[in-house]
């Protein structure tokens, strides 16, 4: 039984947080309100140094019917907060940069930790799931959990950081709980993570966000209507965000200045491609167009002029600047490793990587331009990954790339 002091107590905890929270619209009240156990310790945006951001659109539901887990899909892993904030900070700049995104897509992320990093917060619209964007919270877990589950400590962030958004009303009492996987076609949040949400309480498979059905009845109009507070009511057909549909941005052989080919460039024998195979350029890297463009037209004289073939000898090039730079192109035989020329798409990451991962921007767009491939049907949907190395006598892709292309679902050990 409880006690009448204990529950005396709990209702006081109760108002203040919804009081406080009201007044200063904070994703959490206090430093009281942290001692007392109900939410968990969230890392503010100014402690984890991120970018000063503006032009934020407020939720169009509050609380919200929804919550959104991700996992960050890249075996980065941290478990102190400088750590876990450089983690952040690169998630950021890849939403922002390469995405063209206003900020970091998610409202909360999570490290190993048992952290919380304040990202959008509890009252501004995410850019993490579209259709659900406007109705939810999204929370994303630091690292790739296909295969593991986040330990201990995010577990109990994360159940801690719900529990916390319902008791301060930011969060519906019956709210439904999904993985990112259920509102678009990705791998997020990971199989075993994913496994281990569809056993928590609030988990739905019955997903029915409000704009995706029509509002015909005028009473649940008025209500709608009376809830946003005269706010614009979006188009019940609409994607309320866009800021996930920007495309993977793939320079042209003529806007990279390519050469022609000195000779025939010949269709792959094997169409679609059965392998992906992965390759760094050992040289300088690049961050900006202009120089990858500079670094891509050297490639191509060096396999032209000095290894006299065709052309450059690479289906495409990615850059740490997150573009894609076409090289042969799609369907052509490549003159990257001779063992699987006939038979894959050649990529390249420009820079070294024997020493160095690339950045997270390179590998995010190594990841979509390879699901852009099989998406046109240009690489098969089974298709395996391996390194250059695993054909031919090389280093090649660095030893630190190829740990990492190794964590990637396709990675075939044994080709």
């Amino acid at each position: 039984m409880f006690s009448i002091s204990y529950i005396v107590y709990s209702v006081c905890v109760m108002f203040i947080l919804q009081n406080v929270t009201t007044a200063f619209g904070k994703p959490y009240a206090t430093n009281e309100v942290e001692q007392s156990h109900i939410c968990p310790r969230i890392v503010t945006r100014e402690e984890w140094k991120a970018r000063v951001v503006t032009n934020y659109k407020l939720l169009d539901f509050s609380p919200t019917p929804y919550v959104v887990v991700h996992h960050g899909g890249i075996k980065h892993y941290c478990f102190t907060q400088d750590t876990c904030s450089e983690i952040v900070r690169s998630y950021q700049n890849l939403h922002m940069d390469e995405r063209g995104w206003i900020d970091i897509g998610y409202n909360f992320v999570i490290g190993e930790d048992g952290n919380v990093y304040e990202g959008r917060g509890w009252n501004i619209v995410g850019a993490h799931a579209p259709g659900y964007n406007t109705q939810s919270i999204g929370i994303s877990i630091i690292g790739d959990y296909t295969d593991r589950l986040p330990n201990e400590a995010a577990l109990k962030a994360l159940n801690s950081l719900i529990k916390c958004g319902v008791m301060m009303g930011k969060i519906q009492n019956d709210y439904k709980l999904v993985g990112h996987r259920q509102t678009r076609d990705t791998e997020c949040p990971g199989t075993c993570f994913y496994e281990y949400i569809q056993k928590l309480p609030n988990w739905t498979n019955k997903l029915h966000p409000i704009y995706d059905h029509q509002q015909n009845n005028a009473t649940s109009n008025q209500h709608l209507q009376s809830l946003f507070n005269n706010r614009e009511i979006y188009s019940t057909t609409m994607n309320v965000t866009d800021e996930y549909s920007k495309e993977l941005k793939i320079i042209s052989r003529a806007e990279w200045g390519a050469r022609k080919p000195q000779g025939p460039v010949d269709d792959l024998p094997q169409y679609p491609a059965p392998y992906v195979v992965i390759h760094h350029s050992a040289t300088p890297g690049c961050t900006s167009q202009a120089i990858c463009q500079s670094r891509v037209r050297s490639f191509q004289n060096y396999h032209m002029d000095h290894n006299k073939w065709s052309d450059i000898g690479y289906n495409f090039l990615i850059g740490e600047d997150g573009i894609v730079y076409e090289g042969r192109g799609w369907g052509k035989r490549g003159a990257h490793c001779p063992k699987y020329n006939p038979k894959s798409i050649g990529i390249c990451i420009i820079g070294d990587f024997a020493n160095i991962e690339p950045n997270l921007i390179a590998i995010e767009t190594l990841k979509d331009l390879i699901k852009y491939g099989v998406s046109k049907g240009e690489i098969l949907n089974n298709y395996k990954l391996i390194g250059h190395r695993q054909g031919s006598l090389t280093t090649c892709p660095g030893n630190k790339l190829y740990d990492l292309i190794k964590t990637f679902p396709h990675w075939e050990s044994n080709p």
